[in-house]
């Protein structure tokens, strides 16, 4: 009778247990960081041996709880974590570069539509070159062009300023990230493995891995017990008892580097600070392009200035100036009588006629439509790469969370199969009890 009540007294603890973890599945239904729980059962009969070749069984004790079990599979967790990486970087890099548009475009004052505006001008002025009002609108137009390449250029350069802001934003959240995942590990290994408290430290671990990856594409490497590692280009940036600081320098194409404890480590390849360090790259070459097409419009409408006659005869001064980059871009008179518009043969309008010879396919009207062209398809293509890494996340996920996911019709099962069996264990314990009253009450 006594091994009838231990029998099911421990099927009664045992099914209880598997029903609060069936419950506690039910209650994290939708939180994205937990992991379904399993109570794994044994049988706890106790046997012993004789000898070699014999077994003889001394007890019968019902069953044992041996562990709480996460639903897991590291290779889906590793899966969705690289391409979890690869879709945070691809709209990382979408979201800078329609910034680097927005730059380019000026709200449609951008400076393809200025020199547009510029030649259309000249060529209404070719028609009355001694309206001083032309004159006027002519020079204002020349203005508007170099206004629009400083706009551009401090957009650019702006753009690029919050690029390195939010790289640094994202280290600290990285470096904090290390920090938790190294506070984890030295709960991991103080934790008794195959407890609720252990499994819960995995799927704390589990969320900061993601951060992690999602920031930077490191190598994660698991133990036996759980504790997680956590390597870059070969330096180790946490482990147990452990975590490293990260920083970024701008290299000068734009791009970003990293630093672990201060040491030079390879530019990353995927995560977020891959899409800002590419993003990076890419406004500080629009910004060197831009550089040189202000330039040759510097050029070419001194040359053409030069090549005229003004209302005095003279030859024509320059009208820009641009020591520098192009935030010192400048017209340089803003005199009428300075515009040399008749040609060497004091023909009124005859150098305001050359002023055509600058948009051919080689000058910097049609090289800015190729400017912006270039980055549009440039644009198209990482768009159409997001749109292909986010469905692969988003398979990768689906794949996981078949595993590791709580599904309420599952559950729901669960709980009514533990139900009977829970009071099935109870019925056992009535039948021991009444069975040993039955014998009691013969005597």
């Amino acid at each position: 009778m006594s091994d009838l009540l231990n029998i099911g007294r421990s099927g009664l603890r045992a099914y209880a247990r598997s029903m609060e973890t069936v419950s506690h599945n039910i209650a994290n239904a939708e939180n994205p960081d937990y992991v379904r729980r399993t109570t794994l059962l044994g049988d706890a009969t106790v046997s012993g041996k004789l000898n070699p070749l014999y077994s003889a069984q001394s007890g019968l004790n019902g069953v044992r709880i041996d562990s709480i079990s996460r639903s897991s599979d590291e290779f889906l967790e590793a899966q969705v974590r690289q391409s979890g990486a690869s879709r945070i970087r691809t709209e990382s890099q979408v979201s800078w570069m329609e910034r680097i548009e927005t730059n380019l475009d000026n709200a449609g004052s951008n400076v393809g539509t200025k020199l547009n505006g510029f030649f259309s001008r000249g060529e209404e002025l070719a028609a009355a070159p001694f309206d001083n009002a032309l004159r006027l609108t002519f020079l204002a137009e020349i203005d508007a062009v170099v206004d629009s390449f400083r706009r551009t250029s401090r957009g650019l350069e702006l753009t690029g300023e919050q690029i390195k802001q939010t790289a640094d934003l994202e280290a600290l959240t990285l470096n904090s990230a290390l920090e938790n995942l190294n506070e984890l590990n030295l709960n991991i290994t103080r934790t008794p493995v195959g407890t609720d408290a252990h499994a819960g430290l995995l799927d704390a671990r589990d969320s900061m891995l993601a951060v992690i990856s999602e920031k930077l594409d490191a190598t994660v490497s698991l133990a036996g017990n759980g504790t997680a590692t956590v390597t870059y280009d070969g330096q180790t940036l946490a482990g147990v008892n452990f975590a490293a600081t990260v920083s970024l320098a701008a290299n000068a194409d734009g791009s970003l580097s990293v630093l672990i404890d201060g040491n030079p480590a390879r530019s990353p390849s995927n995560g977020s600070l891959a899409g800002l360090s590419r993003a990076g790259a890419t406004a500080q070459t629009r910004l060197t392009e831009l550089e040189t097409l202000a330039r040759q419009y510097v050029d070419d409408v001194n040359a053409w200035q030069a090549n005229g006659r003004t209302d005095a005869g003279t030859p024509g001064a320059p009208l820009l100036a641009m020591p520098g980059g192009v935030a010192t871009l400048v017209v340089t008179t803003t005199a009428i009588a300075d515009l040399a518009l008749a040609s060497a043969d004091s023909t009124p309008n005859g150098n305001l006629l050359k002023l055509w010879a600058l948009r051919t396919p080689d000058g910097v009207e049609t090289r800015w439509n190729n400017f912006m062209a270039g980055h549009a398809t440039a644009l198209a293509s990482i768009r159409s790469e997001a749109a292909a890494a986010t469905a692969l996340d988003s398979s990768a996920r689906k794949q996981r969370d078949a595993v590791s996911g709580v599904e309420l019709d599952r559950e729901a099962a669960d709980l009514i199969r533990l139900q009977q069996a829970y009071e099935a264990s109870a019925r056992v314990i009535q039948i021991a009890r009444e069975t040993l009253q039955s014998i009691l009450s013969i005597f």
